[in-house]
């Protein structure tokens, strides 16, 4: 009985330790700034849109074919800090101008925005989709630098 309490006991504190992260408490995310989202950091498995938390968020803010599009967006760039607010920019390889999405992660409020952008011969779209508040409520200097990667 004592050995089967003891292995209770330990396989307990393992799965309170071994969890990634808090529901609210999007915090982990910072580990990414600088680096590739896409690349796992630290003990993670896996890269920061991937972590359950965004994941969770993006799958239920996305609808199918925006997340099936976000997924096939494989060029990227490192994670950016822009006034307190990640930012992850994505492109089709070949294609990053007509082609991308932003997504912005307020790790303080665990919420994001996702901003996708796409031309071709005779459309041009632009799409935001965001929890709480619509893109509006972004920094000018976010909305600025996602209207510069549109391109020429």
């Amino acid at each position: 009985m004592r050995a089967f309490k003891l292995v209770i006991s330990l396989a307990l504190f393992i799965s309170c330790t071994s969890s990634t992260h808090a529901g609210d408490d999007w915090t982990f995310a910072t580990d990414w700034i600088g680096k590739y989202p896409s690349i796992p950091v630290g003990a993670t498995k896996s890269g920061l849109l991937s972590q359950p938390e965004i994941r969770a968020s993006l799958k239920k803010l996305l609808p199918k074919f925006e997340a099936s599009n976000l997924s096939g967006l494989t060029s990227e760039t490192p994670v950016r800090d822009i006034e307190g607010l990640l930012v992850v920019n994505k492109c089709r390889p070949h294609n990053c101008p007509s082609d991308m999405a932003t997504v912005v992660i307020d790790v303080k409020k665990a919420r994001l925005w996702v901003g996708f952008f796409s031309r071709e011969e005779s459309r041009v779209s632009t799409r935001w989709y965001g929890i709480e508040d619509d893109y509006s409520v972004l920094p000018e200097s976010i909305k600025k630098d996602f209207l510069t990667r549109h391109g020429d």
